[in-house]
């Protein structure tokens, strides 16, 4: 605001506070808002220059650190740890780079939180040797931050480990749909969870529980098929092979989960309307979808609920 809106404004908030009534108090407001344009290009020269201040160097004292400690709990390590992390640091937290769109040094400077190998995400060394050896150099540029919060590494394997050269791969969610049968699925699932995580990753974007509306929709073979209550009972099929620890397994103390799945894309993502996407070339993927709320909640929700209550 310039100098001499600011004294108008002074003035007219002085004058109203004068034991004027409510009534008499608003119409002078709104008087003074209407006149405020005038005043505001009548003084547009005379601008006040903003003080600019160096950031504060104090460092505050939070106490003894206990969010990397694991015998406490999660809730106050969480709130421990949030206390002093800068908004910048929380901001990095935040961001997921895919793999392929990130520079040595990045994560570290930008306190990045997570990466994704999507399609073709792969090291030069496609090995399970080279993918562990990538996803540390990773992680030591978080731990290198000023907080050392691990970096979270995820990656499409919808079908099998995909992009890790000879890995065991399975037939799309549509085939798996044709089977009907939710204990293959469970075992799809875990066979594909010891593979990523044999090359150092614990965080899979799969199972995908699109309820397929179009087959004219070019995804449609990532979906399990058309029937709600086909797409519900492999998906959570699929989550619970992913996630369920067995008695073999080396747990660590406190470990809940054996990796960690993502249902996915988007509550609805088998129902877009034909010519509705915004994606140059695209008709339905991307698209909108336009159905009652009964609906989406006969159709599209349940697959979601229940991968929820599977532990997803």
């Amino acid at each position: 605001m310039t100098t001499c809106a600011s004294t108008t404004f002074l003035a007219v908030a002085r004058h109203s506070a004068q034991g004027e009534d409510k009534l008499k108090t608003m119409k002078r407001i709104l008087s003074f808002l209407f006149l405020l344009s005038f005043l505001l290009s009548a003084c547009g020269e005379q601008t006040i220059t903003p003080v600019v201040t160096a950031a504060p160097t104090e460092i505050i004292d939070w106490g003894p650190v206990i969010y990397n400690d694991s015998s406490q709990p999660v809730e106050v390590r969480v709130e421990d740890l949030l206390k002093r992390m800068t908004l910048d640091e929380k901001i990095g937290q935040m961001t997921q780079v895919e793999k392929n769109s990130i520079a040595p040094g990045d994560i570290t400077k930008y306190f990045i939180g997570s990466i994704l190998s999507g399609g073709g995400g792969s090291p030069t060394n496609n090995t399970p040797q080279g993918w562990y050896l990538m996803v540390n150099e990773y992680q030591k540029e978080a731990l290198n931050t000023r907080l050392g919060i691990p970096m979270i590494y995820g990656v499409d394997a919808v079908h099998g480990h995909g992009n890790l050269l000879n890995a065991t791969i399975f037939p799309h969610n549509i085939g798996l749909g044709a089977t009907n049968n939710p204990k293959l699925v469970e075992k799809i699932g875990r066979a594909t969870a010891e593979e990523i995580l044999a090359t150092g990753i614990p965080w899979n974007f799969s199972p995908v529980i699109a309820v397929v509306q179009d087959v004219r929709w070019g995804r449609t073979y990532e979906g399990f098929g058309e029937d709600t209550a086909l797409v519900t009972s492999l998906g959570t099929a699929y989550v619970k092979g992913m996630q369920t620890l067995i008695a073999s397994d080396a747990a660590t103390p406190g470990q809940s989960i054996f990796t960690l799945a993502t249902p996915k894309h988007f509550l609805g993502d088998g129902a877009t309307i034909w010519g509705s996407s915004r994606t140059e070339r695209y008709e339905l993927d991307q698209g909108n979808m336009q159905v009652p709320e009964e609906v989406v909640r006969e159709l599209y929700l349940p697959p979601y609920q229940s991968a929820v209550d599977a532990g997803a």
